[in-house]
């Protein structure tokens, strides 16, 4: 079976877009990472416990942007400058 190619070549701008919309769905936490639907869903699934663990609720289907920033090792600063240097290449 065929892999579908990801690409990644405007990555941190489309980071940047999702960042300031705040929540992220399993489509979207797929376009971040980047990764296929069965690894968003596990990373969402993490996510998800994690925030019950801590006695906090969200919105049904969506995680916090922050969260998955942080689940990825990845700082606002950092997208921010690396998509400032996509838009320049």
């Amino acid at each position: 079976m065929a892999r579908r190619k990801l690409d990644t070549s405007k990555i941190n701008t489309r980071r940047l877009e999702l960042i300031n919309k705040g929540h992220l769905n399993r489509t979207e936490i797929k376009e971040f990472v980047p990764c296929g639907k069965n690894k968003a869903g596990e990373i969402y699934k993490k996510i998800r416990q994690e925030v019950k663990a801590e006695g906090l609720e969200n919105c049904c289907d969506v995680v916090l942007a922050s969260r998955v920033l942080k689940y990825c090792g990845l700082t606002v600063e950092g997208v921010r400058a690396a998509a400032k240097l996509e838009s320049r290449g």
